[in-house]
């Protein structure tokens, strides 16, 4: 096959999964992000549990994913109505209700990406990684037993150009911040692939300010399990938190950016 023919079957194949994601998002009235990053390089950037993880989905498979593989990344974003409910304080007090109306949302796109990503996975014969491992709080003693179940979403979607490596540890796009959940599909067919995107943070400071953890892990030890356990305090409907995600739509220096295209 000469190079004009497979670019073709690249732009083919990724645009009939996009258009496939999207519209679906048309019908639910959500908004959504998709990307494609080449599988070698996630892998080679995931912690060793995680390529075993990997390894052990593939089996034989795995050779040829390293030479031709890619993985997508599909997003969800939150609505602004719903990231305005993180954290708001009433009358003195932090208002669990509206704040668990955030923890409700979270789980809700959790589901329609899951059964979405594996329903791409099955029609275009690929492996999809749902958004979360799904493992019982109970059995979770430390941060690290996630990473065993899992690959890192946000390493995906970094490669695929969704979005840049925050000061908080997520992606961060160029319209709505980092207001999405993600989820990835292994796949093996020819597809076009994304690149990295360099920070663009700059000088802000938005969600190191809000949080202490974030703000103070170059100096703290595996800040992550502290910050496990400081959302697990909380006693929301589900383990999630959200501050610096505000911090970062609402106050950062994309702020009226994010603002004019929510």
């Amino acid at each position: 096959m000469n190079r004009n023919n497979q670019k073709n079957e690249k732009v083919i194949n990724t645009n009939e999964i996009r258009q496939y994601f999207f519209n679906y998002l048309n019908k639910v009235n959500y908004k959504g992000t998709f990307g494609v990053a080449k599988f070698s390089s996630v892998y080679n950037d995931l912690m060793p549990v995680q390529q075993d993880n990997i390894k052990g989905k593939l089996k034989e498979q795995f050779n040829e994913f390293m030479d031709t593989g890619s993985i997508i990344s599909l997003g969800i974003f939150y609505t602004p109505e719903i990231i305005d409910c993180i954290n708001v304080e009433e009358n003195g007090k932090i208002d669990m209700d509206r704040w668990n109306l955030y923890s409700d949302e979270y789980e809700h796109l959790n589901i329609m990406l899951k059964e979405k990503s594996k329903e791409i996975a099955d029609n275009f014969n690929g492996i999809a990684y749902p958004p979360t491992t799904e493992t019982p709080a109970e059995k979770i003693k430390n941060v690290k037993d996630y990473y065993q179940n899992t690959i890192s979403h946000r390493l995906v979607a970094e490669y695929a150009g969704i979005g840049w490596r925050g000061k908080n540890e997520l992606i961060i796009t160029e319209d709505s911040g980092p207001t999405l959940r993600l989820t990835s599909i292994l796949i093996n067919i020819p597809m076009l692939q994304g690149s990295k995107i360099e920070s663009k943070c700059g000088e802000c400071t938005a969600c190191l300010d809000i949080c202490p953890f974030l703000n103070n892990k170059a100096n703290l030890q595996d800040y992550r399990e502290k910050c496990r356990k400081f959302i697990f305090s909380f006693g929301l409907k589900h383990d999630v938190c959200g501050k610096c995600i505000r911090a970062c739509f609402r106050d950062s220096i994309f702020r009226k950016q994010f603002s004019t295209l929510s």
